[in-house]
């Protein structure tokens, strides 16, 4: 499946998107700052994380600029549950791309493709404390702070323990927004 901004294309991650991913985001040590694995140190990291990901049948799709053809990043629908009609969602963008609106971009359309194709009723994202432009991010596309988790994670770089914000928006409140 894929979908569409302005801006992006969001289509399905395929192996032969490794070199793009390590070029732009995997190496990217801004980015990687954030999250729980490491800067990738050569593009065989990204292929074999890649193969992972599709042999575990993740859902995660690259985003291409659509002027450039360049992948800038991806998001990832995750923690699906059918039972509770809920999921979350991840999004790593390459800091060359970052405070150009592309987070916003792809965040409020990946909720509005979800909430308008499949029967969930609340989505959610998880965002490291110190991440304050994701969490911008999060604010900008009408998402509510359910709250914070004290000491959820293990900062890489220093091992101090950081919190963790969550925010989520339901699909009556996305409804309310049209």
């Amino acid at each position: 499946m894929t979908y569409e901004t302005t801006r992006l294309f969001f289509r399905p991650l395929e192996e032969k998107d490794a070199e793009s991913l390590f070029k732009n985001v995997y190496r990217d040590e801004n980015v990687n700052r954030y999250l729980r694995f490491d800067t990738h140190k050569n593009v065989e990291e990204t292929k074999k994380v890649i193969k992972e990901f599709l042999e575990n049948n993740q859902e995660i799709y690259v985003l291409i600029e659509k002027e450039t053809k360049e992948i800038i990043g991806t998001i990832e629908i995750a923690d699906k549950s059918l039972i509770n009609q809920t999921c979350a969602i991840g999004y790593l963008i390459g800091s060359k791309w970052w405070s150009l609106g592309y987070g916003t971009e792809a965040l409020k359309q990946t909720i509005s493709f979800l909430f308008q194709h499949f029967d969930y009723q609340l989505i959610e994202t998880v965002v490291r404390n110190d991440n304050k432009g994701s969490a911008k991010i999060c604010e900008k596309s009408q998402m509510k702070l359910d709250g914070i988790s004290r000491n959820r994670r293990i900062d890489k770089i220093d091992g101090h323990r950081d919190d963790i914000r969550v925010y989520s928006i339901t699909k009556q409140e996305w409804r309310n927004l049209s």
